[in-house]
């Protein structure tokens, strides 16, 4: 189960370094598609904790989740200040969550995001431990959608 969920953090890192690489001239469709990765992401975690009262970083799904939240982070807090890049982010985000993220909450959700400075220690070489220590700032994420 270790190298499975191995692998599908490994896939998921290549596939966005390699998305961000080539989108690196187009911030806005570059910026609208990691926010959809984002709320894809975040749909996904918000849904295991409803579910299970917790995020179990054990399973596969959760954790590609946190690592493309761990990379919307990054991306988002290099790109802050770029008011255009934040609202194509926000509106990628709005568009995938199936309805969590909605105008309404989306300003406060980002916020959050741009605040859970721990997402910035998880990359696709971090080590099991390392990520857990960012199970409590995923659970305030999600819960600060209720």
């Amino acid at each position: 189960m270790k190298r499975l969920a191995i692998f599908f953090v490994c896939f998921a890192s290549l596939a966005m370094a390699s998305c961000n690489m080539l989108g690196a001239g187009a911030g806005n469709t570059v910026a609208q598609s990691l926010g959809q990765t984002c709320g894809s992401a975040v749909l996904g975690l918000y849904q295991s904790y409803k579910s299970t009262g917790t995020i179990d970083l054990t399973n596969a799904n959760n954790l590609t989740n946190a690592l493309a939240l761990a990379t919307a982070y990054t991306q988002l807090r290099q790109n802050k200040d770029n008011t255009s890049y934040r609202n194509a982010f926000t509106s990628g985000l709005i568009m995938s969550s199936a309805g969590l993220i909605t105008n309404q909450n989306a300003g406060n959700f980002v916020s959050a995001l741009l605040g859970a400075q721990q997402l910035g220690t998880i990359n696709s070489s971090s080590t099991t431990s390392q990520v857990n220590t960012t199970t409590p700032t995923l659970v305030n994420l999600v819960k600060s959608l209720d």
